[in-house]
C-alpha cells in the first residue's frame, strides 16, 4: 500500500509511542478538530508508570448538550486534576535521568491553564516534537476542508480499546523504566523522554514497524 503525503490524526494528551511513529513517517500532519469528543480515549488521558504499576492520568472536561465537537471541549478546572498530574509526574519520574532537563518546560505548559483541550494537546505535542527534534508541520482542519486533501486516515486507529499489536505500527524496543523489572510497552512519551532524553527518537525509530513506509 502506497503511503500518502498527509496523515489525519485525532488530538491526544501526552500521546503514546505509536502516535509518534505515525507522525515521524509523514511530512504533513492533519489534526481533526470537528470530530465528536468520545470518552475513554486518548484525547484527554495518558498512561504512565509509578512504583505500583500503570497509572492513568485524565484531564476532566466540560461537555455540553449543545456541542460535543472536539474543538469546543473545555477543560474543567473545578477538579484539582492539574495538581494531581504534576504531583504524579514528579513522583513517578523525579529520579529519572532526564526529568530535571524537561520538567520546567512541561510544567510551564501545563500551568498555562488552557481553556480548551485541543489547545493544551497542541502545545504539548509541539513541545515534545521539539524535544525529539521532529520537525513537522501540523494543520488543524475541519471536515469541509478535508475534501481537498489526499490523506491516510488514522483518527480512530490508536485507541485504548484495542491492543497495539493488532495495528502493526509499533513493535516494542525495550529501554529501562524507572520502576519495575518488566518492560511496559507503548505508554506515554513522557516515560521515554524522562528515561532516555536525547536518545528517545532512536528508540522510536527502533520501535517502528509501520507497514506504510515513507515514499
Amino acid at each position: 500500500m502506497k503511503k500518502k503525503k498527509y496523515i489525519l490524526l485525532n488530538s491526544q494528551y501526552f500521546p503514546n509511542l505509536e502516535y509518534f511513529i505515525l507522525i515521524k513517517n509523514y511530512s504533513k500532519i492533519l489534526v481533526n478538530i470537528n470530530g465528536l469528543y468520545k470518552k475513554r480515549t486518548f484525547r484527554n488521558r495518558c498512561v504512565i508508570l509509578d512504583s505500583n504499576g500503570i497509572v492513568n492520568l485524565s484531564v476532566p472536561v466540560i461537555t455540553s448538550t449543545n456541542s460535543r465537537i472536539l474543538k469546543d471541549i473545555r477543560i474543567d478546572y473545578s477538579e484539582n486534576w492539574l495538581k494531581t498530574h504534576l504531583r504524579s509526574l514528579q513522583t513517578s519520574y523525579g529520579k529519572s535521568p532526564f526529568f530535571s532537563y524537561y520538567k520546567d518546560y512541561i510544567f510551564d505548559y501545563l500551568n498555562k491553564r488552557h481553556n480548551f483541550l485541543i489547545d493544551l494537546n497542541h502545545d504539548l505535542l509541539t513541545l515534545i516534537c521539539k524535544f525529539l527534534n521532529l520537525k513537522k508541520s501540523f494543520e488543524y482542519i475541519d471536515e469541509k476542508r478535508l475534501k481537498s486533501y489526499d490523506f491516510d486516515d488514522f483518527r480512530n486507529i490508536v485507541d485504548p480499546k484495542f491492543f497495539y499489536s493488532s495495528r502493526k505500527i509499533y513493535t516494542p524496543y525495550q529501554y529501562k523504566h524507572v520502576f519495575g523489572k518488566d518492560f511496559v510497552p507503548n505508554i506515554s512519551i513522557m516515560d521515554l523522554l524522562f528515561s532516555e532524553g536525547p536518545n528517545s527518537l532512536e528508540i522510536i525509530n527502533n520501535s517502528d514497524s509501520f507497514e506504510i513506509k515513507p515514499i
